[in-house]
């Protein structure tokens, strides 16, 4: 009896209802307030400058995104969302303080925007102010590091040195340095990886085409292009036999089969591929392996040797699963291309044959079969595809693995559309300097169209495909038809480079005009 009434009492003081915690918490970050106001005149040497935040902030990672310019020491203090922020300051000199988007939350939200607070110790504050944008692969680059260096008194490395002012790239790639002095200026944009505070050789790097000298007015900095000059080695976590006729090698980051050179002591490579799902894990076809023999690996990727010692042990385990086919590459197609099938591992590369039958709702199209990788073949239809939907089926009996297992599925089936190559971009690369100017265009099934604008910068894409494009263009200075990105040390500048700022939305037929793209 007592023990029923003692449950009873504690049923009764359960508390019933959600879990605690409530929403995860999503939201950004944002700065409530501020000491001193901004563009404070005459502010006292002895000021303790002090930021709030609207929540408390991930200490280290919002220390890291901390810059006051001109350098110089810190002694940083917090309480709660607080942050107190000491350093000596000089007679009649502009500072500028900037919180990056590096800045995080103790959930690992981040500042949308860089935050900037300028403020002067004498009369009157510099006016200089500069803008531009980071990109990484032709899309913006958010929270990377921006350096401005003052030409006028700088006489130490660029990139090794303390910059004059920094910040970081907020969500749309923009950055923008406000209250600088008047002079030449130097700007660079890095991904510090390593979080060494220095852009390194192997990390994303953009360097500019030009200073930019700056004056009373606002200055539009040419476009930075994140670029990776010396690719770091790569990192190979596993080699497993997964029977008997092949390796699997394991990265730690994707990489490009077709980059990949590899030696297996004793043991002929056949054939490389990249898993369909997994770019980090690639795929070896080999000789017949010897059971329990050990085989050393010697690899590199890129011409960067790749580190292993461990060797890997010879399987006699058969091949007995079948393959499967994974789809398509591209689904959405240009009259002119071919059809790309993606198989799970390599196929036999045998000679195909009527494989499409026609009914009421498939068609047969003649072509021809090519193998272009080792998992993936490839049928070119012997005439220019009409624009529509197609249906394909055929038999998958002639389809086969190395060792013989033939597909999982009887019946093979694609569908994709073709698409009428009739919309057209037309407009200017606009460039202060000699030098032809070359446009790309690229949409989100990642197909590329490109051409050299005439003498005079104008440039017509025709022939493209309904869809969404971003554009770019460069000054190819130095002739060789590539982007030359520039050096860090010794320092050479980038060759000019710029991104048209929206993506442009194509419908079929469709002819957009005037799109003007600043090379600087």
């Amino acid at each position: 009896m007592l023990i029923s009434i003692l449950v009873a009492l504690l049923l009764g003081c359960a508390k019933v209802g959600p879990p605690s915690g409530g929403p995860v918490d999503k939201e950004p970050p944002r700065i409530l307030s501020h000491y001193p106001e901004s563009d404070a005149l005459a502010v006292a040497r002895d000021t303790e400058v002090e930021i709030v935040f609207s929540e408390p902030m991930n200490r280290e990672q919002t220390e890291a995104a901390l810059f006051i310019s001109p350098v110089g020491p810190l002694q940083l203090s917090w309480h709660g969302p607080r942050l107190r922020i000491v350093r000596p300051l000089a007679e009649e000199r502009t500072y500028v303080l900037t919180v990056g988007t590096g800045a995080r939350d103790l959930r690992g939200n981040a500042l949308t925007k860089s935050f900037t607070l300028a403020f002067a110790t004498g009369s009157q504050l510099d006016q200089g102010l500069v803008r531009g944008r980071v990109y990484q692969d032709h899309q913006p680059a958010v929270g990377a590091h921006v350096w401005a260096y003052d030409l006028g008194t700088f006489s130490g490395e660029v990139g090794s040195g303390e910059p004059s002012y920094q910040t970081q790239s907020g969500a749309d790639g923009d950055y923008e340095f406000v209250r600088l002095a008047p002079g030449p200026y130097r700007v660079l944009a890095f991904r510090d990886a390593n979080r060494n505070a220095r852009p390194d050789t192997d990390e994303w790097l953009a360097l500019p085409s030009s200073s930019v000298e700056v004056a009373e007015e606002a200055v539009r900095a040419g476009d930075l292009a994140l670029v990776r000059q010396q690719m770091p080695a790569p990192v190979l976590k596993r080699v497993q036999a997964i029977h008997a006729e092949r390796l699997m090698l394991l990265f730690a980051e994707a990489v490009n089969f077709r980059e990949l050179e590899l030696e297996v002591g004793g043991l002929a490579v056949e054939s490389l591929y990249a898993a369909p799902d997994v770019e980090e894990k690639i795929y070896v076809e080999t000789a017949a392996q010897e059971p329990d023999r050990h085989y050393a690996i010697q690899l590199a990727v890129a011409g960067v040797p790749v580190l292993w010692d461990a060797p890997v042990r010879g399987s006699v385990r058969p091949d007995h699963k079948p393959p499967s086919f994974v789809g398509l590459v591209r689904n959405r197609l240009a009259p002119r291309d071919a059809l790309d099938l993606l198989f799970s591992e390599a196929m036999q590369a045998a000679a195909l044959a009527k494989v499409w039958t026609a009914s009421d709702s498939t068609q047969a199209l003649a072509g021809q079969w090519q193998w272009p990788a080792a998992n993936r073949a490839r049928f070119v239809p012997a005439e220019p595809l009409a624009p529509g939907a197609y249906r394909l089926a055929g038999s998958a009996a002639q389809f086969a693995d190395r060792a013989g297992n033939g597909l999982a599925d009887s019946l093979l089936t694609l569908s994709f559309s073709v698409g009428a190559e009739t919309a057209a971009i037309r407009g200017q690369g606009l460039a202060g300097e000699q030098g032809r100017i070359r446009i790309a265009a690229f949409n989100e099934d990642g197909r590329t169209y490109a051409e050299w604008a005439d003498e005079a910068g104008r440039f017509d894409l025709n022939g493209l495909l309904a869809g969404t494009y971003s554009l770019w263009a460069f000054v190819d200075r130095d002739g060789d038809g590539e982007y030359s990105s520039g050096s860090l040390s010794p320092f050479r500048y980038s060759e000019p480079y710029g991104r048209y700022g929206e993506p442009i939305d194509l419908d079929a037929g469709q002819i957009v005009e005037e799109i003007n793209i600043p090379c600087r």
